[in-house]
């Protein structure tokens, strides 16, 4: 149906008269802007006298300096609050990660984000903010010197080797502080947000004002005074408003929302650098996310991840599906990083694993559980007979010569095998599998041996022998 005059299609011919009056205005600095509406508002109240030129001046003065007080403190809080972001990032990594350069590399993290908070602080200081604002400057200060105490109390748990009491000090006792500055920050953004919009209605009533007392003389120029006020207060206000609600959402741990940037102005720049920052983080704290469920050296899953797997499969088992856990030991491992060196045994390690990784379905969890420990969940297979079979096939490629450098290595292993037969939790199929194994290698090593219920007090016996004369390590689930 075609519209009438008065129809729908006379709003995208506003929408479009719009646009085309906005797209300058997003090439223009936001200094630009502010004083293009102040000239514009100024000639108008040039042709009525001199006590309405000097009313525009003075406005447009005062709107001047409010707005630029407001970006650049919103651009130097915003820095600050991705500062700081960044920085909680980079003390969890430094406690998460072991000495070396991943820990070296978040603590020049921490130092540089420190430096950059303590720099902008400064600055916002000095930009001259209101009363109100300054006070809220203030009381963020405070909770970031909370911060800081708990986070250098942290990092010294970590310098000194205490990683648990430095995660327990960051993500449990220092939650609140953590929480609290994100949320003292947001609110800081939020009024400088909701400031420059005040300072654009201040300026539209002001107008509006002028325009009443010199009704006759000034009809059409306070038409032209609000649709430029509109105008700057939408292509100011809004990036801002969007900025402040990303911000929010990655306060929340959301790292997936971004800016849409159509300015070119500073408040533009901001977003971009925003976005930048955001991204980074993304991938920061994917690079988190897998280092803490997976082995450093070989990349399979470990423990934690493992014993989740476990008792994923355990939840498919009791829909009947067969699932199985092989533990599987290398024999004389020790005695080759004795005759090597810890290199070759480290290589002796990743051919193991990628081995596992090879001989084992996509749906399968190969792990590396801790020295020379491995363990494989099979889950949904065909027969609970299969497991013994999957098993031995993986010792035979575990115990195919691996070559590193000018050596050759001829690695053993012994595989204890456990099949799910109604337990009651992850411990109790991992003690199973244990057992297995113990009793594997018991019966001269270099075999696999399925979990025989007989044999656990036998298994018991040679496991507490063989932990009290030191010759192996017994695996706890």
């Amino acid at each position: 149906m075609d519209a009438g005059p008065s129809g729908t299609a006379a709003k995208p011919r506003y929408g479009a008269w719009f646009a085309r009056l906005r797209r300058p205005f997003a090439y223009l600095r936001v200094g630009t802007k502010i004083a293009g509406v102040s000239l514009v508002v100024a000639a108008i109240f040039a042709g009525v006298g001199v006590i309405g030129l000097l009313s525009s001046r003075d406005l447009a003065a005062q709107q001047d300096h409010q707005y630029r007080v407001n970006v650049v403190a919103l651009a130097h809080m915003t820095a600050i609050r991705a500062a700081i972001g960044t920085q909680q990032g980079a003390v969890l990594a430094h406690i998460l990660s072991d000495r070396g350069f991943y820990q070296d590399n978040a603590a020049a993290t921490i130092v540089h984000t420190d430096s950059t908070i303590t720099l902008l602080l400064d600055k916002l200081s000095n930009v001259g903010l209101p009363a109100l604002e300054r006070s809220r400057l203030e009381s963020f200060k405070a909770v970031l010197k909370l911060w800081r105490t708990a986070r250098d109390t942290a990092l010294q748990a970590s310098a000194l080797g205490e990683r648990q009491r430095a995660a327990s000090i960051v993500l449990v006792r220092s939650e609140a502080i953590a929480r609290a500055v994100k949320d003292r920050a947001d609110e800081f953004l939020a009024h400088l947000v909701d400031a420059v919009a005040a300072g654009a209605k201040s300026a539209r009533e002001s107008s509006e004002n002028t325009g009443r007392l010199m009704m006759l003389l000034l009809a059409s120029g306070t038409i032209v005074a609000v649709a430029l006020s509109v105008l700057a207060a939408r292509t100011i206000s809004r990036p801002l408003r969007e900025a402040v609600t990303v911000l929010s959402g990655v306060g929340r741990g959301d790292f997936s929302r971004r800016l849409n940037v159509k300015s070119h102005d500073e408040v533009g720049q901001m977003g971009r650098a925003l976005n930048e920052t955001l991204a980074a983080l993304e991938d920061a704290f994917a690079t988190m996310r897998h280092q803490a469920f997976h082995d450093g050296l070989t990349g399979l899953a470990n423990r934690t991840l493992f014993r989740d797997r476990v008792a994923q499969a355990i939840s498919s088992a009791r829909r009947g599906l067969p699932v199985a856990v092989l533990l599987i030991d290398l024999d004389g491992f020790k005695q080759v990083n004795d005759d090597y060196g810890h290199a070759v045994g480290d290589a002796l390690l990743t051919a193991v694993a990628q081995r596992l990784r090879d001989g084992v379905r996509g749906h399968d969890t190969a792990s590396r559980l801790g020295g020379d420990e491995f363990a494989v969940v099979l889950d949904g297979l065909d027969s609970p007979d299969d497991a013994p079979t999957v098993a031995q096939r993986l010792l035979v490629a575990i115990q195919a010569p691996v070559v590193v450098g000018d050596r050759e290595i001829l690695p053993r292993a012994s595989v204890g095998v456990a099949r799910w037969q109604g337990h009651t939790g992850v411990d109790a199929l991992l003690h199973d599998a244990d057992v297995a194994m113990y009793a594997a290698k018991t019966a001269g090593k270099g075999q696999v041996v399925t979990f025989d219920p007989r044999r656990r007090v036998d298994a018991e016996r040679v496991r507490a022998r063989s932990a009290q004369h030191g010759t192996a390590t017994p695996i706890r689930p």
